[in-house]
């Protein structure tokens, strides 16, 4: 038991230096998505006054960017499996008397807390946005940060798992996480959507994960009849999604890596 801690500690020990080291990514992965917000949101703004939707479109417009931001770092995280299957690192820790639950599992909390760095920070913003910030405003949204991080980094997994090369990676993941982010309610609320396309939405996860965000960083700012008209599920349901959703993608995510040859 000892032994599989260790080596769970090592192998999530290595993704998150991976991360820390790479200056450029660590900056653009934080300053990217307050440029976005920035000046997307504050264009949006102009055309989208509080006068006509009764709140502040950055305000709601800040939620689906974190969520958004957190989602594709932990995904994009997870293409260490094929650096490292290229360059045969994989290869040494498969023949190595550790079970692979265990790498998967040192993959996926790598993942995550890369994501969850990044969230930290972004987060840091919200006094700056006009929106009320606390210590357990803070705990509440690093926990979904972590919902949220946890089940895109098992996606990813279980989408890389059978990559040869890296170039597939990002036409593999643009085709799932495309559609899965313009469904997701960041960018318009979802209330208002035509119904096939809110159809769809209701089986996307990120869509539960955004509307978490909303509620929970939001709740101290706005009343909570305004927050239900730019939500699509409450809060207790989101949760219980992400978490249901957590279990099946990382039981999934392990049977696909396991069955995988190198």
């Amino acid at each position: 038991m000892g032994k599989q801690l260790k080596t769970l500690y090592i192998i999530w020990y290595r993704e998150v230096l991976i991360y820390l080291r790479n200056a450029v990514k660590f900056f653009t992965s934080i300053f990217l998505p307050i440029i976005i917000l920035i000046f997307f949101g504050t264009g949006l703004k102009t055309m989208f006054p509080v006068s006509t939707l009764n709140y502040d479109f950055v305000q709601f417009f800040f939620p689906g960017i974190l969520g958004l931001s957190i989602s594709i770092m932990a995904v994009s995280s997870t293409i260490s499996i094929v650096w490292d299957r290229e360059f045969g690192f994989l290869k040494e820790i498969l023949v190595s008397p550790i079970s692979r639950s265990t790498i998967i599992l040192g993959k996926i909390l790598g993942a995550t807390t890369t994501a969850l760095i990044q969230g930290a920070l972004i987060l840091l913003i919200i006094p700056y946005l006009g929106l009320d910030f606390s210590k357990f405003l803070f705990i509440k949204a690093m926990l979904v940060i972590f919902l949220i991080s946890y089940g895109m980094a098992s996606l990813g997994i279980f989408l890389v798992s059978r990559l040869k090369k890296i170039e597939n990676f990002s036409i593999i993941s643009q085709l799932i996480f495309a559609p899965m982010a313009f469904l997701s309610g960041a960018f318009f609320p979802l209330s208002n959507a035509p119904e096939w396309m809110a159809r769809i939405a209701f089986y996307n996860p990120l869509n539960y994960g955004i509307d978490a965000l909303r509620w929970v960083i939001l709740a101290d700012s706005l009343p909570k009849e305004e927050i239900l008209l730019i939500t699509s599920h409450s809060l207790p349901l989101s949760i219980f999604i992400l978490l249901g959703f957590n279990i099946v993608i990382t039981f999934l995510s392990t049977r696909v890596f396991n069955k995988s040859v190198y």
